[in-house]
């Protein structure tokens, strides 16, 4: 099952935007080098025809990294002001992934309608945000829950719930993770 799939704009393609994408958290899932990362740093440069920048190849002349600073899901406004000010860069891409125990510890307001049921085998939530530096505004924005459980069916004929014998086809976090990337992938081309 995957759902909570939302967005409210699509990708700016105009060959002169430039967009700095910020691979996946190291604090919350993703470690930098994760395939989450490759998939998602492939993604733009496939579907948008100008240079795609992360932050380690986004550099001055002298070679030293413009944006030495680590960029969070919720950029905070003093960064915003950093890319407005000292970099020519229009959109920052951020995202973020939360494990099922990551949201169903959480006691924060914005992940309670995250929460997952207890029969979970695997999941995962991915979100992705795209920030619009010049006009300082969020662009786009996109999350992805998955989950596979393990459902026992109710027989009307034993009055009981059984293993229906099914196997899941997902049940890992990280296949969820990628299809959860694939969906939102998809959505705003």
């Amino acid at each position: 099952m995957i759902e909570d799939l939302w967005f409210t704009s699509q990708l700016d393609k105009n060959p002169n935007a430039k967009y700095l994408v910020s691979t996946t958290q190291e604090s919350h899932f993703a470690k930098s080098g994760d395939l989450y990362n490759q998939q998602l740093i492939d993604f733009f440069k496939d579907e948008l025809s100008q240079e795609i920048y992360d932050k380690s190849n986004y550099k001055d002349a002298s070679g030293k990294m413009i944006v030495p600073v680590v960029l969070d899901y919720n950029l905070p406004k003093e960064y915003k002001a950093l890319f407005q000010q000292k970099t020519d860069i229009d959109y920052v891409v951020l995202t973020k992934i939360l494990s099922a125990n990551e949201i169903n510890n959480s006691n924060l307001s914005n992940y309670k309608h995250l929460k997952y049921r207890s029969n979970l085998l695997a999941g995962s939530v991915v979100f992705l945000k795209i920030i619009d530096v010049k006009n300082n505004t969020t662009a786009l924005e996109i999350s992805c829950k998955s989950a596979v459980y393990d459902d026992l069916d109710f027989n009307f004929e034993t009055n009981s719930y059984e293993d229906d014998g099914k196997i899941a086809t997902h049940k890992s976090e990280d296949q969820l993770i990628k299809k959860c990337f694939k969906r939102i992938f998809k959505r705003i081309k």
